[in-house]
């Protein structure tokens, strides 16, 4: 609930003064192509009051990524996932890497990938000696990074064509803006 005018006090609105000392309304262009005939010029248009904003709140933290987790996804898209049915856009083979050389090469790739809006990628890390590899089991650590988190909607296992056990599936999410 916003807070009343009463409930702003001094400090507050010097505060609200300082941060909008250098704002100007938006003003589209006569010739702009949102504005339809129907419509008055944005000037006519009456305009709300402005809003009092209290405190900036940070965003919430992402859910840490778990291994099959697909609770944030639409049901139909989990399924096709976890079934090795989507497109496969671009794979990145981590094999024989140091694990530093493997967390760059990772983080690098996730980041274009995602900057090129490609949404299903193949990590192969390998299963390592006895299944306990170091790079396989860092992983899933690296891609709940803060820097990685936030691209990245989903992961699961991958299927055997695509390098079973010793891949995963990174299910990236869309490119906004």
């Amino acid at each position: 609930m916003a807070p009343s005018r009463r409930d702003i006090n001094s400090h507050d609105l010097k505060l609200w003064r300082h941060v909008t000392r250098n704002v100007s309304a938006y003003r589209p262009s006569r010739d702009s192509a949102l504005e339809s005939e129907d419509e008055p010029p944005a000037a006519a248009k009456p305009r709300p009051a402005p809003a009092i904003i209290a405190a900036t709140v940070p965003p919430m933290p992402a859910k840490a990524l778990t291994i099959g987790r697909t609770e944030d996804m639409d049901r139909r898209q989990a399924r096709r996932l976890k079934r090795g049915e989507l497109p496969v856009d671009a794979r990145l083979d981590l094999h024989g890497l140091t694990l530093d050389r493997a967390h760059a090469a990772l983080t690098g790739f996730i980041r274009r990938a995602h900057a090129t809006g490609l949404r299903l990628v193949v990590v192969v890390t390998g299963k390592g000696a006895e299944g306990r590899g170091r790079i396989r089991a860092e992983a899933p650590h690296w891609l709940n990074a803060p820097d990685l988190r936030p691209l990245v909607l989903a992961v699961t296992h991958a299927h055997q064509g695509d390098g079973g056990g010793g891949a995963l599936y990174v299910l990236l999410k869309r490119k906004r803006g």
